[in-house]
């Protein structure tokens, strides 16, 4: 065996995490499981210091309560 050491460019890395192609592959996944979801939900882009990303969440209150009782967006987060 060999002793292989990778060493990050943690402001490459960093400069990945926060590329709009990394979040427009955020999106299409959080839109694809607002599909799955069915009407009520909805998808948010989220901006943080190290990262961007996309959420899923119940925009009304039927969905909410959906999501609730039947666990909705776990379901579809088992399913992608």
């Amino acid at each position: 065996m060999s002793n292989v050491k990778i060493v990050l460019n943690n402001k490459g890395v960093r400069a990945l995490l926060r590329s709009p192609d990394v979040l427009s592959e955020c999106r299409r996944y959080a839109t694809s499981m607002q599909q799955k979801a069915g009407p009520g939900y909805a998808v948010e882009d989220r901006h943080y210091p190290e990262r961007n990303g996309a959420v899923v969440f119940p925009n009304t209150e039927e969905a909410y309560y959906d999501n609730l009782t039947n666990n909705t967006l776990e379901k579809v987060v088992r399913s992608v």
